[in-house]
């Protein structure tokens, strides 16, 4: 499989399905090493952690379980033990969102901008919600970025909410509009 090129919008299920004790072996080893670098950063100081599973997406429903529910409780559990909160943001999942909450029960849950934060509100219980806003929105105009920015404010105003993109900064995100963002929700 060397040098062959690599679709970043599908996962090879055959293959997996063909090497499945080999990659429960990897996923063993990735959460082994998981739990030394979290254990790392809770010693280093960490208030909390964050899990990123930017991939979750591309996994098939009923796969879910098996490579993204199962190894995602796992981690929670270790946060849990060592008595450090832990958000979790499975990227993609769409209306398993709620399936995943209910299965792994992390303290916090990263909303996925792609997600109707009305439905996360109504559908997700007993978690801390964070972020939701589109990154894309930076790069409009003033009016529609801060009416973007108080439509997540207004809708999670009774409940815990951080405030926060629902993924990264894009590369030619003017950082004035950034300013103008935090200016915005810390006036809110």
């Amino acid at each position: 499989m060397l040098g062959a090129k690599v679709d970043k919008k599908e996962i090879n299920y055959k293959m997996i399905k063909s090497k499945e004790f080999e990659v429960n072996l990897i996923l063993d080893k990735l959460h082994d090493y998981l739990c030394t670098h979290i254990e790392n950063q809770v010693n280093a100081g960490a208030d909390v952690i964050q899990i990123f599973d930017s991939w979750a997406g591309l996994i098939s429903p009923g796969d879910l379980p098996n490579f993204c529910y199962i190894p995602n409780l796992k981690i929670v559990d270790f946060c849990k033990e060592k008595k450090i909160p832990v958000i979790c943001f499975p990227k993609g999942i769409n209306k398993n969102y709620k399936e995943f909450n209910n299965v792994v029960k992390p303290d916090g849950i990263s909303l996925d901008y792609d997600l109707d934060p009305n439905w996360i509100k109504k559908n997700l219980s007993n978690v801390v919600f964070q972020g939701g806003l589109d990154p894309k929105v930076l790069l409009s105009d003033e009016k529609k970025l801060l009416s973007a920015a108080k439509k997540y404010l207004d809708i999670f105003r009774d409940v815990p909410y951080i405030f926060n993109l629902g993924h990264g900064l894009l590369p030619e995100t003017d950082p004035d509009k950034v300013n103008k963002l935090v200016k915005f929700y810390r006036e809110y």
